[in-house]
């Protein structure tokens, strides 16, 4: 699975147009179908983006839950049927869909975010004022890593 860290802001084009970070381009595979899947996300005023990998964990995810329940219905809608799988071309250019651009604002410039096994997709401004609250509020809380599941 891959793992996507650090902060980068990249010019997006008249057309939509945005250059992955090369930090990013190397954590997906390199099997001639290099791609992401893109969709709105549902807690922010961003966009996520993930390897196959991760958005048939997501799938999967989703399907555990009761079906026709809300929780599947809303988080299938919300996630997997809005996501658009997206052809990285052969200068690691993405090209962001109009409405997914607007949702998350997104015109000149684009911050990607990484989130480990996502990342995030955010204007710039936007996205510096989601960081500063979220360090404040984490000045309050005590962090903790868990332990992955079957370690002792």
């Amino acid at each position: 699975m891959a793992l996507f860290t650090g902060t980068y802001v990249n010019k997006v084009d008249k057309k939509g147009r945005v250059s992955l970070p090369a930090d990013f381009r190397a954590e997906l595979p390199d099997d001639g179908q290099r791609t992401v899947y893109l969709y709105r996300s549902p807690k922010e005023t961003a966009l996520e983006a993930c390897d196959k990998e991760f958005m048939q964990r997501i799938a999967d995810s989703v399907e555990e839950f009761d079906l026709y329940s809300d929780d599947e219905g809303d988080l299938g809608s919300a996630i997997v049927a809005d996501a658009k799988r997206l052809q990285i071309d052969e200068t690691g250019r993405i090209s962001l869909p109009p409405n997914f651009a607007a949702y998350a604002r997104i015109v000149s410039q684009a911050t990607f975010v990484g989130r480990g096994s996502r990342f995030q997709i955010w204007n710039p401004e936007a996205f510096e004022d989601h960081a500063r609250v979220a360090r404040e509020r984490s000045r309050t809380r005590t962090l903790r890593l868990t332990r992955p599941k079957g370690s002792a």
